[in-house]
């Protein structure tokens, strides 16, 4: 394999494992937005017109226009200019991304990758849960499972965010051997003793995602396939019921239901608080919001006396924990709108190319799963979910030659 080939893969796949670590992960996507403008600047004509690099920056220009547009009313221009600009690097990274892995092969080496890399930090969640400590020494303090993201809490968010692609991956190991179904295990495992319901959320928006698009059942494995459901469902509800973190957690969690407002924020951890806050803004500021991240900056001039978190000594979050209510605060209506069409550009994708190809679904999948409206984890503008978000999305945009091709490009 070429440099010209094997150089973009590498940094897809060295970007995927740094997701463990803090800054690492930035240096591969600051690297190919390097080679973008050196391949623009090259042949603009070549890297800007195919139907892939349109449908790429039609859904990058609904998401980022917005966030230009909230500039000038921003609340802390600073942070919104620095904001705004730094996510324009994820454009000509994107548009590297799809002009050189338009090779089949290439592809579906990085597909196979990030699935291996995503089994392994299952595979050592599970050793973390059982052994105590996991195979990089990092301890199980008996509540969030962190596995190698240790101390970060964010083992389930980036490994339900990645559900359909791991599952897709091991679909086709099954048609090898049945027995790769067992792979699924350590997965549900690890983003269930994660202990965040924003990744039990995503997990169950993947895999009703997945199973709406690619899983059609013949009446000959109709049986297995209830069996096999009865199965995962008999698992679930047994560690439901015999794990405490995890009945303790559900409980609570079904407190939101209750029509005392303080049971039902604490049962949601505080975060009606933010959501409240969240809308007073967002009524005030409606049109184009208070600008990228600026929700932490006014939050103290929106909450209610006696709000959670300042009488904490906090200034509030640095984001309402709510990804529709965010975009809505911080880009207003106008960045509502651009996301409502990222969303439509999505799913009539992913609906299209289920058949026609596969590969580009699940990874526009994975994109869909990381913005599903109701997330309420990372910031929807933060560097880190929007970094994931941008590489497979690069991904699932790419259309690949399947006749073989072998790209000639140079660096």
């Amino acid at each position: 394999m070429s440099v010209s080939r094997f150089l973009p893969p590498a940094l897809i796949l060295f970007f995927v494992a740094a997701l463990t670590t803090e800054n690492l992960l930035h240096y591969p996507v600051g690297v190919a937005f390097l080679l973008g403008i050196y391949r623009i600047w090259l042949d603009p004509k070549k890297v800007l017109r195919s139907s892939d690099t349109r449908l790429f920056v039609s859904v990058f220009a609904c998401v980022w226009i917005p966030m230009l547009l909230a500039l000038p009313d921003a609340a802390n221009p600073a942070r919104a200019v620095k904001t705004t600009a730094l996510y324009l690097h994820f454009l000509p990274a994107g548009l590297y991304i799809i002009h050189m892995l338009r090779d089949l092969m290439v592809r579906r080496i990085v597909l196979m990758g990030v699935a291996i890399i995503v089994a392994f930090w299952c595979i050592d969640g599970v050793i973390q849960l059982v052994m105590g400590r996991d195979l990089f020494g990092y301890p199980y303090d008996g509540i969030v499972l962190k596995g190698v993201f240790y101390p970060k809490q964010r083992l389930g968010l980036v490994v339900a965010v990645f559900t359909p692609l791991y599952v897709y991956a091991v679909q086709r190991a099954a048609t090898r051997s049945v027995w790769a179904w067992l792979l699924l295990l350590p997965m549900i495992v690890v983003v269930i003793f994660s202990l965040k319901r924003a990744a039990w959320v995503m997990l169950a928006v993947a895999l009703s995602a997945y199973a709406l698009c690619f899983f059609r059942v013949a009446r000959q494995s109709a049986l297995a396939t209830a069996v096999a459901a009865g199965l995962v469902a008999a698992i679930l509800a047994a560690t439901i019921y015999f794990v405490p973190n995890i009945n303790n957690r559900i409980g609570t969690s079904l407190n939101i239901f209750s029509t005392d407002f303080a049971t039902a924020d604490s049962a949601t951890s505080y975060r009606l608080s933010l959501w409240k806050t969240g809308l007073s803004i967002a009524r005030t500021h409606w049109l184009n919001g208070v600008g990228p991240r600026g929700y932490r900056t006014v939050y103290r001039d929106f909450a209610d006396t006696g709000d959670f978190w300042i009488e904490r000594g906090n200034k509030g979050q640095t984001h309402p924990h709510l990804m529709v209510l965010e975009i809505l605060v911080e880009t207003g209506v106008i960045g509502l709108i651009g996301y409502g069409a990222v969303l439509f550009l999505l799913v009539g994708n992913i609906w299209h190319q289920r058949a026609q190809d596969p590969d580009s679904a699940v990874y526009l999948m994975v994109v869909f799963v990381a913005w599903f409206p109701l997330n309420a984890h990372l910031a929807f503008y933060g560097s880190y979910w929007s970094s994931i978000v941008w590489i497979m999305a690069a991904l699932g945009c790419t259309v690949v030659n399947k006749e073989g091709y072998r790209s000639r490009e140079t660096l």
